[in-house]
């Protein structure tokens, strides 16, 4: 056989090896296996003014979120997001939480990872900041699909 041949076929065999021992080597992390407490959250609420927050849930059909837990978190020193304010919707979907002080918060509106969380809302410098929202279905394999809302 020819040297360069040889070579050659030998090249192929290491690199198809190579590949297959990458390939067998790799683990597949399932979404239940993420640990929750090393999820990243950021603000997704930035009021620029106090302001009286109050707004409305419904699904994508139109239908309201009824008696629906919504809460705003502010982060501590240590970086984590506390609960700061708690409040349910009523038949329609609607709710109030009061006056909130200017900053930036962590707002869930949804009830569970069910439901994508907003990722970026701002209230301009007006006394009343009044959110609509339509919470869209979340697909169920994404990482930290296991753990609790933060």
């Amino acid at each position: 056989m020819d040297p360069a041949k040889s070579s050659q076929l030998n090249m192929k065999a290491l690199l198809v090896l190579l590949v297959a021992s990458m390939a067998w080597s790799q683990k597949t992390t399932m979404p239940w296996e993420v640990p929750c407490n090393r999820e990243g959250v950021k603000p997704n609420l930035d009021l620029k003014a106090k302001a009286h927050l109050s707004g409305e849930l419904t699904d994508p059909t139109g239908a309201p979120f009824s008696k629906c837990k919504v809460e705003i978190r502010k982060e501590n020193p240590k970086g984590k997001f506390i609960p700061y304010r708690t409040g349910l919707t009523d038949e329609g979907g609607k709710f109030d939480l009061g006056e909130i002080e200017s900053g930036k918060y962590r707002f869930l509106p949804a009830p569970n990872r069910g439901f994508k969380q907003p990722d970026n809302l701002t209230c301009s410098e007006q006394p009343n900041c009044e959110l609509k929202l339509e919470l869209a279905l979340n697909p169920t394999d994404q990482p930290y699909a296991g753990c609790p809302i933060q």
